[in-house]
């Protein structure tokens, strides 16, 4: 492994100098990390070896609009400045490269990130996460949709082959903790119990999760590891201890298919129901935390608004970084993946240096306004080339003495409560026909 580590090392070397805003976010030793454990390290002198096509994945979610071979122009990645003989040499090296370094970084940094975070919001002792699954089209070619398969109802297949997500988030900073990917014949339940939660957390699910097992299971996988979500209307239970008239310690039944399935279940399960009062209107919500006297319910209710804020992050991914393209970028299974792998490493990076960018001016993180902070942060590497690569750090440093200007005012509280919106009709109510 020594003349493996040997050419590694060289490569890393000739890293352009312009991605090293981005390599102070990622180890380059990470990066050797994973293409060692995956077997994708190049050994050959190649004009665009594994270690940048690896940042190409990257720079193909950072500058959405540009073709393959001109975002490994403009960030040069090509050893020495060898220009590509044919564009199709950066669609050639992706494949050999494929899916599987890109999710190994990816959860590489997740884990490296939250290990050694110390910046991090707490409400009633507890670190706020979210869980939603979100579904992205890719181009509609046989093979996508084969391997990936799409929506359907009862007029048949979706109009696009899709790829389902499901993310563990930060609701304090939109940074990703984890995800998971997988064709649409799997459920965001299968795909969530990957998931690799942290202790000392409360995540907020909504009722789709609802299951005995999936919730046993990511309460018992740690330290002080709760879930919150709203109760399901008719929600089978039996109260064991009433704390006050509308906060009670109940029992549940088991499933007997899901104890089929997992026969280490036990036949009821206990959590805590509470009833509350918002907007005017009644609302009940179950939870794993059961003490009342340190875990309040009106407080626990109004932390189950933070539901929302991982639907604000998709919105930013969607819209903001992926300019609100219809489809991915790829035409194959595993390039879809990786290319996803790619999109979801690129908004932790910029997420996680807006964090910084808000820090360096005193606001919370999401007070950075994404979409005006992102466009700043790819403009920096846009027009890197245009300058030597010992202006970076100048450059870097401007942008966060600029910080201030990408600071959104304070949040305004809700006027109206959520509600699902009455669709206008098409077309003009049939007027009756007269006699």
């Amino acid at each position: 492994m020594s003349w493996l580590q040997n050419d590694l090392s060289q490569t890393l070397q000739r890293t352009p100098q312009r991605l090293d805003q981005l390599s102070s976010l990622i180890d380059p030793q990470w990066i050797t990390q994973v293409l060692s454990a995956t077997g994708k390290a190049s050994i050959r002198r190649r004009k665009l070896p594994a270690e940048h096509v690896i940042w190409l994945v990257n720079g193909l979610a950072l500058f959405r609009n540009q073709p393959i071979w001109d975002v490994a122009r403009q960030l040069q990645l090509t050893l020495h400045n060898q220009p590509l003989s044919v564009p199709s040499a950066a669609v050639a090296g992706r494949q050999r490269l494929g899916e599987e370094p890109l999710a190994h970084l990816f959860r590489l940094l997740c884990q490296g990130w939250t290990a050694c975070e110390c910046v991090c919001q707490r409400v009633l002792g507890l670190r706020l996460l979210d869980v939603d699954g979100v579904v992205w089209a890719t181009p509609d070619t046989p093979d996508n949709r084969l391997a990936l398969g799409s929506s359907s109802n009862q007029h048949g297949s979706g109009g696009w082959p899709q790829i389902r997500a499901v993310c563990l988030m930060d609701t304090y900073s939109h940074e990703l903790l984890d995800a998971r990917m997988g064709a649409m014949s799997q459920g965001e339940l299968t795909l969530a119990a990957d998931l690799q939660n942290i202790d000392q957390s409360l995540t907020v699910f909504d009722r789709a999760y609802f299951s005995a097992a999936f919730l046993l299971n990511w309460q018992s996988q740690g330290q002080d590891r709760h879930w919150l979500m709203r109760a399901k209307d008719n929600l089978r239970h039996e109260v064991i201890v009433q704390h006050d008239e509308h906060d009670s310690l109940v029992s549940m039944p088991v499933s007997p298919t899901a104890r089929k399935i997992d026969p280490k279940l036990p036949s009821h399960w206990q959590a805590r129901l509470i009833e509350v009062q918002l907007g005017g209107r009644k609302r009940r919500f179950i939870t794993s935390l059961t003490d009342a006297s340190r875990y309040p319910a009106k407080e626990l209710a109004k932390l189950y608004m933070q539901r929302w804020e991982i639907e604000l992050g998709f919105r930013e991914i969607k819209h903001s970084l992926q300019s609100s393209q219809w489809t991915l970028r790829s035409k194959q299974p595993q390039l879809v993946r990786q290319e996803l792998w790619g999109v979801l490493i690129a908004y932790t990076l910029l997420r996680r240096l807006m964090r910084q960018m808000a820090a360096h001016v005193k606001v919370e993180p999401l007070r950075m306004g994404f979409h005006v902070a992102s466009m700043a942060i790819i403009d920096l590497l846009r027009f890197a080339p245009l300058e030597s690569a010992g202006t970076l750090p100048k450059r870097l440093q401007l942008l966060f003495d600029q910080a201030h200007l990408f600071v959104l005012p304070p949040r305004r509280k809700r006027s109206y409560p959520r509600v699902v919106k009455t669709k206008t009709a098409k077309y003009p109510a049939k007027m009756p026909v007269s006699s």
